[in-house]
């Protein structure tokens, strides 16, 4: 695998094979973008680039064929370094020992590469020990953070990277992906391809646990009536899964239900349903409502999902989402 084969990212990509082809290469740099995206993907294809033993042929790209790229594909070059999460976050610890090793040139390769996942979720003591690697590079070598939120990031840390944003995939992209590669119906890919915001690791992540969600409740229940008693309330939310990934999937899924509705009131002719098997069912449910109605659950239901997503109380955050929508 090299540039070529990552799916999308065409703009990030050619920035970072400009830099290879100019030798205009960066110590530090910021790849930022939702998570599952292929970001930690094009980072891996960029170390195999910066140490490609035959770069002459792809012209700022890997050759893939060569022993630096084979070692890199498989995880066994010693200049490549991948430091992921444990358990919450990235620790002191990981740092550190990532210090120990830049402080050495290369054993093998033109520059160390290390690769930081999820830079955005670091603890509260990493930050300033970081900031003196970037402050004082070691010479050959280049640093590549992975982030969601760049408002989680230091200021200072910022200002001494390069940024790169990696937009979401295209919903048709993402699609035509999971038919050709997964095998999958059309239908099953387009509702995944819509529930993924445009990330191909969250399409897959969500194949098997989409499975669970259920999806006709949901419209008959929470979208097909304008208000639920305080028992039917209760009964919803002890329903609701305790992890937050297992709501914020809910969530989701209510929100593309949501969408369907709004397609099937402001749109006339052929509409193109996100859950085409419970097309009948939406169109009926859609009769209960005006438009005005559900965009404004729509809007409401977003704010809910962003306070969700932040670590807000979820109780709290879903008996405010009620309340609202019974307002009208």
């Amino acid at each position: 695998m090299s540039f070529k084969d990552v799916l999308g990212h065409s703009r990030p990509i050619e920035q970072l094979k400009r830099a290879i082809q100019r030798d205009k290469i960066a110590h530090s740099y910021l790849f930022l973008g939702n998570e599952g995206i292929g970001k930690k993907w094009v980072a891996l294809q960029f170390a195999k680039a910066l140490n490609c033993l035959d770069p002459g042929i792809a012209k700022g790209d890997a050759c893939d064929h060569c022993s630096s790229c084979k070692k890199i594909g498989h995880a066994l070059h010693p200049d490549v370094l991948l430091i992921e999460p444990i358990g919450q976050g990235i620790k002191k610890e990981q740092i550190l020992e990532m210090q120990r090793g830049l402080a050495y040139r290369p054993y093998e390769g033109k520059r160390r590469v290390c690769i930081l996942t999820a830079a955005d979720r670091m603890a509260y003591d990493i930050p300033n020990t970081l900031l003196k690697t970037l402050e004082e590079p070691p010479l050959h070598t280049v640093i590549v953070l992975l982030a969601t939120h760049s408002r989680l990031i230091l200021p200072t840390i910022l200002s001494r990277c390069q940024t790169i944003r990696f937009n979401p995939l295209p919903i048709s992209m993402v699609t035509k992906w999971l038919i050709e590669q997964k095998g999958l119906k059309e239908e099953e890919a387009y509702l995944l391809a819509s529930l993924s915001e445009g990330s191909l690791g969250k399409a897959l992540e969500i194949q098997e646990e989409i499975s669970r969600v259920p999806r006709e409740d949901l419209l008959k229940d929470l979208l097909g009536s304008k208000t639920l008693s305080m028992e039917e309330m209760e009964f919803w939310f002890n329903s609701l899964p305790s992890q937050r990934e297992d709501l914020l999937l809910i969530l989701e899924v209510a929100k593309t239900l949501l969408r369907d509705l709004v397609f099937v009131k402001a749109m006339k002719g052929t509409r193109k349903f996100i859950h085409s098997d419970l097309s009948k069912k939406i169109e009926e449910t859609a009769m209960n409502w005006s438009l005005t109605s559900l965009l404004k659950r729509m809007e409401v239901l977003h704010q809910t999902t962003v306070a969700v997503r932040a670590n807000a109380n979820t109780r709290l955050a879903l008996e405010a989402m009620m309340l609202r929508w019974a307002e009208g």
